[in-house]
């Protein structure tokens, strides 16, 4: 137990010193990177992209995958801003948007958790639900808002920090006490290190993928409505492959795809990397098209680091046990 912690102290220090390093060289190489209203602009990504990333780490840490993500916040920010667009006061129009996500969050633990589909091709499907709900809600167009909370919500301050930034300090609070300190929390870990395990120990798996699945869902569903509250309206594209760079931040910050292992403070690294390496990309004058595969590149360079890890570890403990 005491080496398992080790090596997640040596990791998590890795994954720091890899921030800073790469802090410092966007400094240097990117002019405008270190300008305060740039790292304004990183930061802002960096919570929102936490706030979606720790639902979606809860679902990794079952040895599952969640690729509705993306289009959860796209379906949460037209719910929202259509439901203010049509006079619904602000308190309805967010808990719609909530409401949306948590339904697709509580058909993706239904059809994962009790029908056994397989999460992938599920959470592929519903994926293409929550993109269709939400082109056919908005006809395709941007749903402008003149809600003055709503824009509060994306860009406001209190005590001169983001409102975002108090909402994820808390958020992380929460979710990492839930994650670390609760039965609930063992349950995820538990099926992550083996369901066989977990359901003859007398854990309701179906149960834990349904609740799980609906906080990932309402998270992505929270990150929606950010991104809606920074423009001020709803866009059906709003979080378009925004997944992609939600299972990035999870993996960067080693929670590998077989769960059971990992957890919050490593995806907050994670998305500090993740924001920084995008950020600094774009003002280098990289396309988006060589931004996914740079990016790509450092999902692959952290699966493998990943692996060698285990394997290192693993190759320690056999030495352990012929001694």
């Amino acid at each position: 137990m005491k080496s398992n912690k080790y090596s997640r102290y040596r990791e998590i220090t890795g994954l720091l010193a890899g921030v800073a390093v790469l802090f410092v060289f966007m400094s240097f190489a990117a002019e405008g990177f270190f300008g305060w209203y740039n790292l304004h602009n990183v930061l802002k990504d960096l919570l929102i992209l936490m706030v979606v990333a720790s639902g979606m780490t809860l679902v990794i840490l079952l040895g599952k995958i969640d690729m509705s993500a993306g289009s959860v916040m796209s379906l949460a920010s037209i719910v929202t801003t259509l439901l203010l667009s049509y006079g619904i006061n602000i308190v309805f129009a967010l808990l719609g948007g909530l409401l949306a996500g948590a339904i697709i969050g509580l058909l993706n633990g239904y059809l994962v958790g009790v029908l056994n589909l397989n999460h992938f091709v599920a959470t592929f499907a519903t994926m293409s639900i929550a993109k269709g709900l939400a082109l056919v809600a908005c006809n395709g167009d941007i749903i402008s808002s003149d809600s003055d909370v709503l824009l509060f919500i994306g860009t406001g301050k209190i005590f001169g920090l983001f409102f975002i930034v108090w909402f994820s300090a808390i958020l992380l609070i929460i979710m990492f006490f839930l994650s670390t300190k609760t039965k609930f929390g063992y349950k995820i870990y538990s099926i992550g290190g083996s369901e066989q395990v977990a359901r003859l120990s007398g854990i309701k798996t179906a149960n834990v993928y349904l609740v799980t699945y609906v906080i990932a869902g309402v998270l992505a569903a929270v990150g929606g409505i950010f991104m809606a509250g920074k423009a001020n309206s709803g866009n059906a594209t709003i979080g378009d492959g925004y997944e992609f760079s939600v299972i990035a931040t999870v993996l960067i910050g080693g929670t590998p795809f077989e769960g059971g292992k990992g957890g919050l403070l490593g995806t907050l690294i994670g998305a500090m990397f993740l924001a920084i390496l995008k950020n600094g990309l774009s003002m280098l004058g990289f396309t988006p098209a060589w931004q996914y595969a740079l990016i790509g590149l450092a999902i692959l360079i952290a699966i493998v680091g990943d692996v060698s890890i285990n394997e290192r570890r693993k190759a320690e403990e056999k030495r352990r046990v012929g001694l």
